[in-house]
């Protein structure tokens, strides 16, 4: 599993938040199949957050805009945080509770 932020409640189920990206929802199912988003499950429904939005907007710039494929995507992330693969800025990261984590254990 992809590690990402997560500082925000998830609160938008798949139509909205597929019409907050104006995609369709079988692409965040696709990417979710994939691995590299996993939106909040209540029950059969899906739950972004502003955060997973986010990260989906930079997953589409990389997939549409970077010629990147959805599998090169899924193995960058299997050895590189998101942080590295998504070039966060340095204020975003320092928000981010994976990243502050993981900067604790390396000390």
């Amino acid at each position: 599993m992809p590690m990402r932020c997560q500082a925000h409640p998830s609160i938008y189920r798949i139509s909205a938040a597929a019409d907050m990206l104006d995609l369709h929802p079988r692409t965040l199912r696709n990417y979710e199949k994939a691995g590299l988003v996993t939106p909040s499950r209540k029950g059969k429904w899906r739950y972004y957050s502003a955060d997973d939005i986010a990260w989906i907007r930079c997953l589409f710039s990389m997939i549409h805009g970077g010629g990147i494929t959805i599998a090169s995507i899924g193995k960058l992330l299997h050895y590189a945080p998101c942080w590295e693969v998504a070039e966060c800025a340095k204020e975003k990261r320092g928000q981010c509770p994976r990243y502050l984590r993981r900067s604790r254990e390396a000390r």
